[in-house]
């Protein structure tokens, strides 16, 4: 009989994995929604010109990474390969603009590119993403930055840069374009033939390279922010003065480029060399044209996504390094002390308290080795001596200290 196992590039999450998971998504939720911010949920399958139109029919998301598939109806589909374009399709079916001047939305699911996996980088891969549409004002742009930054920190992130840059308008990036394929031009035999490819599609790419040489014919090509008009000069200073301003450090990398075309003036991008080559793990910037681009009314936007898979290894790490230990874990002896432990496992649950026991008796040993192996920070131990006395004997698992705790008291000490 065939043994089934998940396709390359799509894992499952395991009842031990999914409580980080739930972390990043609970804190993501009450942040966005104190910023106000309302979340969207959009169809995995969309109309595949969605994305030719909106990323750039010559991306290599659109040209290499898509499923794209006709449906029974002869329609080409595509599982969705990012957040935004959905999000913007919705925002002008449902006429969002009609109801506010500004709408604040934020997203979170799966997402899917046919690509190599990597170490958090999978096919079905898993964003968080934040939509700011309505506004041109720079401090649009640094909100959303902002709101990411107090994501990490209230996660307790520690270890990451935020790279920030100004792509430009689209005639200024233009222009710029001109001059920065004439200086790869004259570079063109030191460039790898991936970034050659690029000279022809967008040469703004190859300073996403990390291959070496890449980045070697990188370091004396023209910048951007050295082409920048006066009005995008202003709005990229304000956004650095907002940060500073809100206590956000930040790097200006003038080579920070987004992948996707849609993106023009403000771009970031935040990293951790905990991750090792793939340090990106979230990113965004500015989209003016896109809402009309899919055919709605001109609407500006600014936003980011998040990549979950990227950030719940820095958080798997930092749980590493603390080794938190949390709830506690009722070892019994007999049916007497069962029955008791069952009553306090519920009392402790109804309290918030993360309570577990066995569903048979087994010995002190292996009950012990169990709130162990699942990182109890207490055992309560309920033996004849403390059926008697209506108290547990409370176990601190990581200094080893134990004490004796009424019934009564056993909540308010565990919390």
């Amino acid at each position: 009989m065939k043994k089934y196992q998940t396709l390359t590039g799509m894992n499952d999450l395991l009842p031990s994995q999914t409580p980080l998971w739930q972390k990043l998504e609970n804190k993501a939720r009450e942040l966005f929604e104190v910023y106000g911010y309302g979340e969207i949920r959009t169809p995995l399958l969309e109309d595949t010109t969605l994305f030719s139109r909106g990323m750039g029919s010559e991306s290599q998301v659109v040209q290499k990474e898509m499923y794209t598939f006709d449906d029974k109806g002869g329609d080409s589909v595509t599982l969705r390969p990012e957040g935004t374009a959905g999000v913007v399709r919705s925002y002008i079916q449902n006429s969002l603009h009609a109801q506010d001047a500004i709408t604040k939305l934020y997203y979170m699911g799966p997402m899917f590119r046919y690509e190599r996996p990597q170490k958090g980088r999978l096919r079905q891969f898993h964003q968080i993403g934040l939509e700011l549409l309505g506004t041109d004002s720079a401090h649009a742009d640094s909100e959303v930055i902002i709101v990411l930054d107090r994501l990490f920190q209230s996660l307790g992130l520690k270890n990451y840069t935020l790279d920030l840059n100004s792509i430009g308008t689209k005639e200024e990036r233009e222009a710029y374009v001109q001059k920065l394929l004439a200086y790869f031009e004259s570079h063109k035999s030191e460039l790898t033939e991936e970034s050659q490819n690029r000279l022809a599609t967008n040469p703004l790419r190859i300073f996403d390279s990390k291959h070496r040489e890449d980045q070697k014919v990188c370091k004396d090509a023209p910048l951007i922010l050295d082409h920048l008009g006066e009005e995008s000069a202003s709005h990229f200073q304000t956004v650095q003065d907002d940060l500073k301003k809100a206590g956000v450090k930040f790097n200006v990398n003038p080579k920070i480029v987004r992948g996707l075309d849609y993106y023009e003036k403000t771009a970031f991008e935040f990293t951790s060399q905990d991750l090792g080559s793939q340090s990106a793990f979230a990113g965004g910037g500015r989209y003016n044209r896109l809402v009309e681009e899919l055919g709605g009314p001109q609407t500006p936007g600014v936003g980011f996504g998040l990549g979950c898979e990227r950030t719940v290894l820095l958080l798997e790490m930092l749980e590493k390094e603390k080794d938190l230990l949390n709830g506690v874990y009722f070892v019994v002896f007999d049916d007497a002390s069962a029955k008791q432990a069952r009553e306090l496992v519920q009392t402790c649950r109804d309290a918030g308290i993360r309570a577990e026991m066995g569903f048979e008796i087994k010995s002190f040993k292996s009950q012990m080795r169990r709130a162990n192996k699942f990182h109890f920070s207490h055992a309560a131990i309920l033996g004849e001596d403390e059926i008697k006395s209506s108290q547990v004997a409370l176990k601190n698992m990581e200094t080893g200290e134990q004490k004796p705790v009424a019934w009564s008291d056993l909540v308010s000490e565990l919390k």
